[in-house]
């Protein structure tokens, strides 16, 4: 009886051992996934949206990889490619996520996470994605973007500043400046935005500084769309995009318009420029300007009412 209790005690301590050696073995094999970055974070407002790029590292070699997105994500979210085959462990894998907004979805914060599928298997360790919904971006006040279908371009240059006017009749929040350009793709300018124009301007009149650079289109007259992504929120008022430049080069500059285009916010106002002893290089803003003519510089303000 004894005999018999202790071989049974012995096949029990076996079947744990065994129990113990497998939960170890699979322990050591199981996949550690690591991706670069570990989070992102978008914000959606109905503009294109640069696509985001990614690399996992497997571990250990993976067969048949599929990427998923969590269902709570799959309308903001595809990935390229999704469908990998086999992975090697330590060798990077690079995706692009590309992202965008459906029509009709209420603003918001959106979370989920891309999973790592080998075979059925769902692989531990997840990309973590937070997508801010918001007002899809609309067109509120400006012109025609015109290419090549214009007579000129007007030098932005350090003896020559511009002034755009624009007047708000409706509160709106401003997501994007477009500019229509021209220059070589090397030299910069500077874009304010200011509630005020001329002697007695001061920094408290502007409400955005930002540079951009003039875009590659072999100056003249031939234009390309610059865009300055903003965050600003603007009262019904009277505004003013300003331009300065240090560059020198005359074949580059600030479109004409043809036309103004119809707006319920606001209305497009009157073109200004200064240059020679009107000017004030350590402020622009601050110059004497004087109106340029009946048409307008080339721009366009994105974003929404409020």
């Amino acid at each position: 009886m004894k005999i018999f209790s202790l071989k049974r005690n012995l096949i029990a301590l076996t079947f744990v051992l065994a129990c113990v050696f497998i939960s170890a073995s699979s322990a050591l094999a199981a996949p550690k996934i690591e991706w670069s970055p570990g989070e992102i974070e978008v914000t959606l407002n109905g503009s294109p949206t640069n696509s985001v790029i990614a690399t996992f590292t497997s571990s250990t070699p993976l067969n048949e990889v599929t990427l998923e997105v969590v269902p709570s994500l799959r309308q903001f979210v595809t990935i390229q490619p999704a469908v990998l085959g086999d992975v090697p462990a330590g060798v990077p894998q690079t995706v692009t996520l590309h992202f965008s907004l459906p029509p009709g979805v209420e603003p918001g914060t959106f979370e989920g996470v891309v999973h790592v599928r080998s075979g059925r298997r769902t692989v531990p360790h997840t990309l973590k994605i937070t997508i801010i919904a918001e007002e899809p971006e609309q067109f509120l006040l400006g012109t025609d973007l015109p290419t090549t279908n214009t007579s000129a371009e007007i030098a932005v240059i350090l003896q020559q500043f511009l002034a755009q006017g624009f007047t708000l009749t409706s509160p709106v929040h401003i997501s994007t400046i477009n500019l229509q350009m021209s220059g070589f793709g090397v030299d910069q300018f500077t874009l304010w935005v200011t509630n005020s124009i001329g002697p007695g301007t001061t920094q408290a009149n502007v409400l955005l500084q930002t540079n951009l650079t003039f875009p590659n289109t072999g100056g003249g007259i031939s234009g390309a769309t610059v865009s300055a992504p903003v965050d600003l929120d603007l009262a019904p008022g009277n505004y003013f995009i300003v331009l300065s430049s240090t560059q020198q080069n005359f074949l580059q500059g600030w479109m004409l318009a043809n036309v103004a285009l119809p707006s319920t916010v606001g209305s497009v106002g009157t073109w200004s420029f200064t240059s020679g002893g009107n000017l004030n290089t350590a402020f622009p803003p601050s110059s004497i300007f004087m109106p340029i003519g009946p048409r307008p510089g080339a721009f366009q303000l994105l974003g929404f009412v409020e």
